[in-house]
C-alpha cells in the first residue's frame, strides 16, 4: 500500500473524527445551525494538526517522513480523544469546553519536532536524488 495514501487517510479519518464529535456533543443543546458554526469555530483551533499533517504528506516523498508524519496523526488522534474525554467526562466543568481551544495548541510541543523532522529529511531525500540524478546524467555522457 502506498504509505502517502495511508497518511493522508488516517490524517483525514482523524479530522472528520474531530468534526463527528464536535458535531454531536453539541447537537443535543443547540439548534442545527449554531451546531454547525460551533463546529466550524471550534475546528479551527483543534483540527490544524490533522491539516498541517496531510498537507506535509502530500508534499513528501520520503518515506520516512511518512512514518513520521503518520506518527503524528496517530499521538494527535489519541492525545484529542483522552484530552477531550478527560475534559468533558471525567472532570465536568462548565468551562470544559474551552478545552476545544487548546487542545491542538497542547500538542504542539510534540508535533513540532515529529514536522520539522519530517520535513528535513524530505528536503535531504530530495537533494540526495537530485544529485544522484545529476550524476546518473554525467556518467551517461
Amino acid at each position: 500500500m502506498n504509505l502517502r495514501i495511508l497518511t493522508i487517510g488516517l490524517s483525514s479519518i482523524v479530522l472528520l473524527g474531530m468534526i463527528a464529535f464536535l458535531f454531536v456533543s453539541l447537537a443535543p443543546h443547540h439548534g442545527f445551525a449554531k451546531v454547525v458554526w460551533g463546529t466550524l469555530f471550534f475546528l479551527v483551533f483543534c483540527g490544524f494538526p490533522p491539516v498541517v499533517s496531510i498537507m506535509l504528506s502530500a508534499r513528501s516523498k520520503n518515506p520516512f517522513s511518512h512514518v513520521l508524519i503518520l506518527t503524528s496523526s496517530l499521538l494527535y488522534g489519541t492525545w484529542f480523544a483522552y484530552f477531550i474525554y478527560d475534559a468533558m467526562f471525567v472532570n465536568r466543568d462548565p468551562q470544559s469546553g474551552l478545552a476545544l481551544l487548546v487542545v491542538g495548541i497542547y500538542s504542539l510541543p510534540v508535533l513540532l519536532p515529529l514536522w520539522i523532522t519530517a520535513v528535513l529529511l524530505n528536503r535531504y531525500y530530495v537533494k540526495q536524488s537530485e544529485m544522484q540524478s545529476v550524476d546518473g546524467e554525467n556518467e551517461v555522457q
